[in-house]
């Protein structure tokens, strides 16, 4: 079983519907075992925090189907205008930081990649006035 996760920018009126036409969404990127938990670690990383389930309550939840196996989440705001903010040296900081932690245990070069997407995808909603948003599906292959 996997879980889909697509980040894509949008306005809070068309998120939803990225649930039934996806490819209506030209600024998107399409990865694997994210939720909000890995995105959470990854602000609370990225603030200097330590990461604490009261961060989880920042990721409003905008579609909830099938018992939770088709979710779309909003990245909070606070969250988006910092990546926007990012420099190509705090991504790799932060990158690897947090691709070493137990949770993810990714390979650093996948957690920059995802970090770099994020980040470009934060500063196309912060110019244009949307969102960043988390598509989950539950993938039973």
């Amino acid at each position: 079983m996997n879980v889909l996760a697509d980040i894509y920018v949008s306005s809070d009126d068309e998120a939803v519907n990225y649930d039934a036409t996806p490819d209506r969404f030209a600024n998107r990127a399409q990865y694997k075992g994210i939720t909000p938990f890995e995105i959470s670690m990854l602000w609370a990383i990225m603030r200097d925090i330590e990461w604490n389930v009261a961060l989880m309550d920042e990721f409003r939840c905008l579609l909830l189907q099938d018992g939770g196996e088709r979710l779309i989440h909003c990245l909070p705001t606070a969250m988006v205008n910092d990546l926007s903010e990012l420099t190509l040296e705090r991504i790799t900081a932060v990158s690897l930081k947090w691709a070493t932690t137990e949770e993810l245990g990714w390979p650093i070069d996948e957690a920059r990649a995802f970090v770099v997407d994020i980040e470009s995808l934060a500063r196309k909603a912060t110019e244009s006035g949307r969102g960043v948003y988390l598509w989950n599906c539950i993938d039973d292959a």
